[in-house]
């Protein structure tokens, strides 16, 4: 009978020396012990029912809700209260009473099973102290870091606040000079363009000279030879001596054909020969003893210029079509080869001479306007693109008071058995293949992420390289509090989201102080 009046025994609760000692059934927390009174009938607490006491922890469910059978296996949706005095208290669920398996750390849930269980809650309630006690060590000091950074945000915000202002009173400075700079530079080009012109005009008057005179030489030359018998005159006969000069293409000058040339008077002397003459006759009238060229080889008809296969494959088709007029007719009416175009030797100009004095005193000025605009406008750029990251960076919300600024422009890394993951701050994430391969972008900065009422304990980052069939890649980093700044895991929780854990003393908040603290 000892057995079946086991779970009937009430639970004597440890009390301090001078408060009241409560007594409840096996099973029943503290906080509902005012339900199970002995001292009159048991209600369920769903309501569904009213016993009298002595059926609590008999054995047998009575109430649908399982709440007259705390401490016995009786009810399937019953719940066993395990007291774990020196450490937390545990619900667990009835089935698990006597069932032999140690689930309550007093245990108190295995009070008939036999099993040999151990009172560990004093144990673990040490343990659990020491990591709290090394958790709000961390948590403390952590802060302390962060009431550092929240002082240099606020410094460096006052310092990039003051730059800002220095660069923008640059930037108009510079936008005068820029101004002043250019119209100097185009009063200086005026002069330097006229100069360089008056230059180029000079020196092409000369070598139209130049090739003028070289032009007349050759007209000389050719005169004094054509001149056959030296007395000053070129006639039709002598003309007629030069088959090269045949302009009908029979490979002689007929008298016609001279006289054509001559014109009326049917003879020249030098001056109108290089005046008139000699710019019909230069393209075909060569020199004594300069050799013909090379008539261009023969070339053969298209059809024999085709591969051996296709010419037999061609053959067998004119033949199969029975067409051997078309084909005479094709084989004879192939067009002649064109004569091979002279080649013509691209001969760079000579250089010109070298400017005068005033001429080079003209473009060194202008030169220098130009360099010096330059250098105004580099400089001008350098300071817009000084102003627009300033700008960026002072817009970006780093939290309440400005303590994750220190991260601006810092990137930490992570690496694992296969991948490197490398998170800029407010920048963006990526993964890098460990042993090489492209570079992908997890997601550039969205905005902070967190719930409602603690929305800087996350960030989000969106937009990155598209999976395969699927959407962009995107992370969510949770931030958690600590003394250095690292990132500690990556995951990837569902396909192309991925979920990065950084630890930053930015997002330790007030320890409690030392009158407050958790009992176990």
């Amino acid at each position: 009978m000892l057995p079946l009046l086991l779970p009937l025994l009430p639970v004597l609760v440890p009390v301090l020396p001078g408060a009241v000692e409560v007594t409840r059934p096996r099973g029943v927390s503290l906080s509902n012990h005012h339900f199970y009174e002995a001292s009159k009938p048991f209600t369920c607490l769903d309501g569904s029912a009213t016993i009298a006491f002595a059926w609590v922890n008999d054995d047998y469910c009575d109430c649908r809700d399982g709440s007259d059978e705390p401490g016995t296996a009786a009810c399937p949706n019953g719940r066993f209260h395990c007291t774990n005095a020196g450490y937390r208290p545990q619900n667990i669920p009835s089935a698990h009473v006597n069932d032999g398996v140690c689930d309550c750390c007093d245990a108190t849930d295995e009070y008939d099973s036999g099993a040999a269980c151990e009172n560990t809650c004093k144990e673990l309630g040490r343990r659990e102290r020491e990591a709290l006690q090394r958790r709000a060590e961390v948590a403390r000091e952590g802060f302390r870091i962060k009431q550092q950074l929240v002082q240099e945000a606020a410094a460096g915000r006052l310092e990039k606040q003051g730059r800002l202002g220095g660069l923008q009173e640059t930037r108009r400075g510079l936008e005068q000079r820029v101004g002043t700079l250019r119209a100097a530079k185009e009063a200086a080009e005026g002069p330097e363009r006229a100069a360089k012109e008056e230059h180029r005009r000079r020196w092409e008057e000369q070598r139209a000279a130049a090739a003028a005179a070289q032009e007349a030489a050759r007209a000389d030359e050719a005169f004094a030879e054509l001149d056959a018998d030296g007395d000053g005159w070129v006639t039709a006969a002598e003309l007629r001596a030069r088959p090269e000069l045949d302009t009908d293409g029979d490979g002689a000058v007929s008298e016609e054909e001279a006289q054509a040339l001559l014109g009326d008077p049917a003879l020249v002397d030098a001056a109108t020969f290089r005046d008139r003459l000699w710019a019909t006759i230069k393209h075909h009238y060569r020199p004594q003893g300069q050799a013909e060229p090379p008539p261009p080889p023969p070339r053969a008809p298209p059809w024999r210029r085709l591969p051996p296969r296709r010419r037999r494959r061609r053959k067998k088709r004119l033949k199969k079509n029975r067409k051997k007029t078309t084909v005479k007719a094709t084989r004879k009416s192939w067009c002649p080869p064109r004569s091979t175009p002279r080649t013509r030797v691209l001969r760079s100009p000579p250089p010109a001479p070298p400017f005068d004095a005033a001429t080079q005193a003209l473009i060194d000025a202008a030169q220098q306007a130009r360099e010096e605009l330059e250098e105004a406008e580099r400089a001008l750029k350098e300071a817009e693109e000084s102003i627009r990251a300033l700008e960026q960076e002072l817009a970006f919300d780093f939290g309440p008071q400005g303590e994750f600024s220190y991260l601006y422009n810092q990137c930490y890394e992570l690496g694992t058995s296969e991948y490197i993951y490398r998170l800029c701050p407010f920048k963006r994430v990526s993964q890098k293949p460990k042993h090489g391969g492209a570079e992908t972008n997890l997601g550039t900065w969205g905005a902070w992420a967190g719930p409602e009422h603690d929305r800087f304990s996350a960030m989000k980052y969106e937009h990155g390289t598209g999976c395969w069939q699927g959407p962009n890649r995107a992370t969510t980093v949770k931030l958690s509090c600590g003394t250095e700044t690292a990132v500690t895991a990556t995951t990837e929780p569902s396909r192309c989201e991925y979920l990065m854990e950084l630890v930053t003393p930015a997002a330790c908040r007030t320890p409690p102080s030392h009158e407050d603290h958790d009992e176990l």
